[in-house]
Formats: structure tokens, sequence, C-alpha cells
């Protein structure tokens, strides 16, 4: 049936009316070329070809093209021309944070902790990354310690030993033959030696690292031998320290209540020699209490803490076997001199001895002593409590009687007496003045100092005898009655 030819029209003017409109459309949207490619079928993908007409399907997909790598060639990397060294980056100092509450942490100084330090403090800021990564990474935040020390050379002249003490070259004439004579003694090096290790090992703890005194405590170590006698004598050049030890039951019977009281006191000392009486040591029975007190202590100790108990048992036991058994000396009786652990009774030569004669010289002084007792490995310089109070009367066991180093000690290694006792004073003078001959003597100005044995019993006094002097008859009346005046009156 043939359509009518209105319709027909009417139709055609809707299509035309629709074209005009989209064309319309498209002159306001933003995408015109999109929407008319879109109305086309097209994409800028295709790159404005004709679609491909789909190709009939078969059993096996085919493969998609694969596109081609293009390799390209490695350059060389990158090398700055001209290098700039640009200043470092300064930033200003952050503010103080203040605290939210009061801290109830013990608070330390490190200025405080390190002792006889020169401290030099710096905070140096480098720029990082973000802090969520900064904050994994330790070196990030890290405070490195080192210590800056200069290590001394032995003094091996008789001017530098005349700096340090000018009454040197007048008390020996011969100080410059002996010295030449003497060589650098390996105790030297050995102690300084010492004194590093000590420095490595408490660099993290400041509080018990060594004082920049204590490390600077040792000018020199001669070893002499005089070629006309082969005397030998160990020549140490150094300060003084004062130590406080020692007791003997037979020679001290009491002691006061702060020493017996004293944790720190050390009732022995190296030179020791079998006890001559019956007499009981004073710290005996201090020691003993202690040892009953630690006793107790474990019987209710817990597991953790009975090891360290044990130990002050152990110590206590043999400390009240010592007392029973030996004397020792005195601190505060006997002039005596500590020689390191390191030096002393050693395979050599010139290693001292317990008891061994020595002289100490301070000033224009020369006082005889012993080798009394022995002390750390790392230090030197120290003397008994009598000692020390003759080169100072202001010394005690809290202030050395000098700290610069100007005490000359002289041990003579081998000279002491086969069996072990008290000390003689009268025998130290003349041994100690015997041995200086030995060495080349020293000038007739100068004498040996002449101890008071302090704890000897005291003498006797000689007898008082009356004189006899002639009566006057005078006097005779006047003082005395007539005796046969007085018979008369008693007969009456």
């Amino acid at each position: 049936m043939r359509q009518s030819p209105n319709k027909f029209f009417t139709a055609f003017k809707v299509l035309i009316g629709l074209s005009i409109l989209i064309f319309c459309i498209s002159l306001l949207t933003p995408y015109p070329a999109q929407l008319v490619e879109a109305l086309r079928g097209t994409s800028d993908s295709d790159n404005n070809t004709a679609p491909t007409p789909p190709q009939p399907s078969t059993d096996t997909p085919k493969p998609k093209p694969v596109r081609p790598v293009i390799n390209v060639p490695m350059t060389q990397s990158w090398q700055p021309e001209i290098t700039i060294n640009t200043p470092e980056v300064v930033y200003p100092p952050f503010p103080p944070v203040l605290p939210t509450r009061p801290s109830t942490s013990a608070m330390y100084n490190v200025y405080d902790l390190a002792r006889g330090l020169n401290l030099k403090t710096a905070v140096n800021f480098s720029k990082g990354s973000s802090a969520s990564q900064d904050r994994e990474k330790k070196s990030n935040f890290q405070m490195t310690l080192s210590l800056d020390v200069k290590q001394p050379n032995a003094t091996k002249s008789a001017k530098d030993l005349e700096k340090l003490n000018k009454h040197l070259p007048k008390i020996f004439p011969q100080l410059d033959q002996l010295v030449s004579l003497s060589k650098i003694s390996p105790y030297y090096g050995q102690l300084y030696s010492l004194k590093q290790n000590e420095l490595r090992k408490n660099l993290g703890s400041l509080n018990k690292l060594l004082t920049r005194h204590n490390f600077y405590d040792l000018e020199t170590i001669l070893e002499l031998e005089y070629p006309t006698t082969n005397r030998k004598a160990l020549w140490i050049q150094s300060e003084m320290d004062v130590v406080s030890d020692g007791s003997d039951g037979d020679r001290l019977t009491k002691m006061p209540a702060k020493i017996l009281n004293s944790s720190y006191y050390q009732p022995s000392t190296s030179y020791r020699w079998r006890k001559q009486t019956d007499k009981v040591n004073p710290l005996l029975a201090p020691w003993q209490k202690r040892l009953a007190a630690a006793q107790k202590e474990l019987r209710t100790a817990k597991a953790s803490e009975k090891q360290a108990i044990l130990k002050r048992i152990d110590h206590a036991q043999r400390v009240i076997t010592e007392l029973k058994t030996y004397s020792f000396l005195i601190s505060e009786y006997d002039p005596f001199i500590v020689i390191p652990l390191g030096v002393v009774k050693q395979n050599s030569d010139y290693s001292p001895q317990f008891g061994d004669y020595a002289v100490v010289i301070a000033n224009n002084k020369i006082y005889p002593a012993l080798v009394g007792d022995a002390g750390p490995r790392y230090k030197i310089g120290e003397g008994s409590i009598r000692l020390a109070k003759e080169i100072n009367p202001k010394a005690d066991s809290y202030s050395r009687p000098e700290s610069d180093l100007k005490i000359s000690y002289i041990v003579f290694p081998g000279s002491a007496e086969k069996e072990a006792g008290p000390p003689n004073y009268g025998q130290l003078k003349e041994k100690c003045e015997t041995l200086l001959q030995e060495i080349g003597g020293i000038s007739p100005e100068y004498t040996v100092h002449d101890w008071v044995d302090l704890l000897a019993p005291p003498k006797p006094k000689p007898p008082v005898t009356p004189t006899s002097e002639p009566e006057s008859p005078s006097d005779k009346s006047t003082t005395e009655p007539d005796r046969t005046e007085a018979s008369e009156k008693t007969s009456q």
C-alpha cells in the first residue's frame, strides 16, 4: 500500500529539524569534534581511518600485536665540571620547650661528672628527610664521645729535674753523672699504657674516668746503677697522695672510733710480719661483728643477693685470719711509701720489694722510709700520713702534701732485711745514709731526717739523787727541834 505524500513530507521535515538541532548543540558544546566523531562512530585512536569490518570468529583468537622495543643507548653519568664549596647552613636556635610536669628522676650535670676534664660541647644539625624516616635510623640522633689526650714523654735530664726541685743539684753534687748513667725504666711506659686502658674502659662513665691530675702524676722513672759500687736504685719523680691504712696490736692496742667504725679503712699493709705478742689487734672485734652481720643477712637473703653476701663473708674471714696472725705498718705512725702493683715484686733487678729502704726528697729535706704497700697499677706517688704530715703539716687523709711533681722517691731494690719486723727507726736512718753513699753520697750540709718512734715504750726516768748541802747551826736550830727537848716532852 502506497504511503501518502503528506506523511512523507512530514517525516522529511522532522529529520531536517533534528539535524539542525544537533548542529546547533555541537556549536555550543566544548567538545564538538568528539561529539561529531561519536555520532560518526570514529575515535582519535583510529587516526581518522575507516573502521575495520568485523572478522569472522574462529576457534583460536589472534594474538595481540606486540609493539617493538626501542633500545636507547646508555649515556655516561653526569659529572660536575666545577665543584663549589657552599658555606655550612647555620640554623637559628630553637626556642626552649617548657616542661609540662616536674621530673622525678635524678638529674646529673655532665660538667659535674667530668671531674678534671676540659669539656667542650657542641650540637650539630644537618638536613634530613622526614621525621617518620629519620627516627628509624639511630645514627640520625647520636652523640660521639671522644677524649683527646697528650701522651707525655719521660724526663731524662738533670736540668729538667732541677726545674721541679731546685735543691736537687745541691743535695746530689753528682746529679749530672747519676742521670747521664741512668736509663728510662720500662715501668714508665707500662704505667702510662695502663692509664690509657683505664681511660678507654671508663670513657662511657665520666664519673669514673681518670682525672687530668691523676693521669699526669708521673714525670719519669729512671733506673740508676752507680759504676763503682754497682748499687742499683729506682728514681721516681712524682707527686704525693696520702694512704691511711694499717694496724698492729702489738704496738697499738687502741685506735680511734672513726677508724674502728670505718668501712673504708684497710687494717693491713703489704709489708707484714708475724705477731710478737698475744695482744689483740684493735680492729679484730669490728671485723668479727661485720662477719656475724653478713652471716645473719645470708639466712634471709634472696637467691640473687647471696653471691654478693658470700663474697663479703669470704673477705671478712680472710681479714680476721690476717689480724690474728700478722702485724702491719700503721700510716699515722710509720713513714712508708706505696708502689704500684705493676712495679713492685716483679722479675727485675730494679723492681722494689716490700720492706726495701727508700728516701723521699721534698724541697731540701731527705726522709728515710720503707716500701710498705702496693697501690693501683695505673697510679703512682703515695705516702703514709706520718710522712705526709712531716712534709706538709696541713696534710691528712683527704689533703695531699704536694700536688705538683716535685717529690723524688729513690728506692733501693734488694735492700730489705732478711727477716721482716716492726720498723727500727735508728736502723732506718743509718741504712738510708749508707745506701745514699753507695750512689755517690749527698752534700755535707744536708742530713737525713731522724724519725722519733712514737710507739716505743717510754724509757724509765733515771732515779733522782738528793744533793747533800752543809747546814749551819742556826738553820738547824730554826728548822729542827732539839732531839733532847723532844725526848723529854715525850717522856713527860
